[in-house]
């Protein structure tokens, strides 16, 4: 169920004839206009309902001013303390902190093209999983992802790119029709990412296995804003 909060307060400097945000107001908040940050560690489905909640806001703009003033800044020059990772593509129509309506360290985001569960990107999760005590982790894709498409053509990129796409996984007997078979191969390429995040690390599946962290997945569409939650695992 999504969740959607209460006396949302003014929205983040949001232009609704543009569609824009506008940082600077909020940068400048003072104390006062700033959310509060949680003083005890979510769950993993608080973790998730506070996520979906932000997704709503961002939607129907009515986003919640978030803190990102001098005094935000000062709270995290010492210490981090994310509620959730986020594991997405590195395509600049994504920003996790704008998808969520969230704040200056609230997520611990990591981005790589196709949203690829390699090696690399596993250490970072780790260290979000064992040292941040971070009960979330989301494996977000999105919608005509260039990625996946680069991994459904026939003439494979060369170089590390090249690399890069031998790591996704657009699965089998897709869809007939271009639109339809890309659509289908991003949510098997997410679902086959979330898969790897336990198969491919112990700390990951240990803490899995343990209830200690969850993992969902879900696809972010471009023109409406809206994450569709996949399979949660």
């Amino acid at each position: 169920m999504i969740l959607v909060g209460v006396g949302l307060g003014t929205a983040l400097g949001f232009a609704a004839a543009t569609g824009r945000l506008d940082l600077s107001r909020a940068a400048s908040a003072g104390p006062t206009a700033a959310a509060a940050a949680p003083e005890q560690a979510p769950s993993s489905e608080q973790a998730w309902q506070r996520l979906q909640a932000g997704n709503n806001r961002f939607v129907e703009e009515m986003l919640e001013r978030q803190a990102l003033g001098r005094t935000r800044r000062q709270e995290l020059a010492s210490r981090q303390k994310p509620f959730a990772v986020v594991l997405t593509c590195a395509d600049s129509r994504l920003t996790p902190e704008f998808i969520f309506n969230q704040g200056l360290g609230d997520l611990f985001v990591v981005r790589v093209a196709g949203n690829i569960a390699d090696p690399f990107v596993l250490g970072s999760v780790e260290y979000a999983v064992e040292h941040l005590h971070v009960p979330l982790i989301v494996l977000l894709g999105h919608e005509k992802c260039g990625a996946v498409e680069a991994a459904l053509g026939e003439e494979k990129p060369m170089g590390n790119l090249g690399k890069l796409v031998a790591e996704i996984d657009v699965g089998k007997d897709l869809p007939a029709g271009k639109e339809a078979a890309l659509a289908a191969a991003i949510k098997n390429n997410v679902r086959h990412q979330t898969r790897l995040l336990t198969e491919r690390s112990d700390v990951i599946k240990e803490h899995v296995a343990t209830s200690k962290v969850r993992i969902v997945s879900g696809v972010y569409q471009l023109a409406t804003g809206k994450v569709d939650w996949l399979d949660d695992k």
